[in-house]
């Protein structure tokens, strides 16, 4: 993991161009600490798309079935599996899977946080939109027309195109 240098503080004042800056990079700094220092491979492979579902998609309880069997018929289930990786895996979903459900909160925490803060700004900035509409309707507001269509531009947002039916009967139902 790459590391952010810290805000050198010798010398002139460095003034972040944010102020909310040097708060965020302390955070972000703890959140990479926190991450190195995560149990995991010391030199973890990159994972498949296929690996990711597989893994996703099998249950504590399989695993755990999995090894029931291996002990119940070691000859035919302990070439495949070793019990001891099945019931490693199991317990370290069980341990971590809390720290997983607290990062997610914390990451909706942080989201609305800045949509908390967002929102006073964007009905400010379309309030100002609307009045900006009306005022480019004047012969005083040619100067601004400009500025009026960027803010139009820069407001609207693509739309998803409906794909468009197979044939004629898949529309009808």
């Amino acid at each position: 993991m790459t590391t952010i240098p810290p805000i050198e503080t010798t010398g002139p004042v460095n003034e972040p161009a944010n102020r909310f800056t040097p708060d965020a990079h302390e955070r972000m700094t703890r959140l990479r600490t926190m991450a190195a220092e995560f149990p995991d491979d010391v030199d973890p492979k990159p994972l498949t798309p296929a690996e990711i579902r597989l893994a996703r998609s099998t249950s504590a309880a399989m695993l755990e079935s999995a090894a029931i069997f291996v002990e119940a018929s070691p000859r035919i289930g302990g070439v495949a599996a070793d019990v001891e990786v099945l019931r490693d895996a199991i317990a370290f979903e069980l341990a971590y899977g809390g720290v997983r459900e607290e990062a997610r909160a914390f990451v909706r925490h942080v989201d609305l946080a800045i949509l908390r803060r967002k929102l006073k700004a964007a009905k400010a900035a379309r309030a100002v939109y609307r009045v900006a509409k009306g005022f480019i309707t004047v012969d005083a507001g040619d100067s601004v027309k400009p500025h009026v269509k960027e803010m139009k531009r820069s407001l609207k947002t693509r739309r998803r195109r409906n794909a468009a039916p197979e044939s004629p009967d898949a529309a009808k139902k």
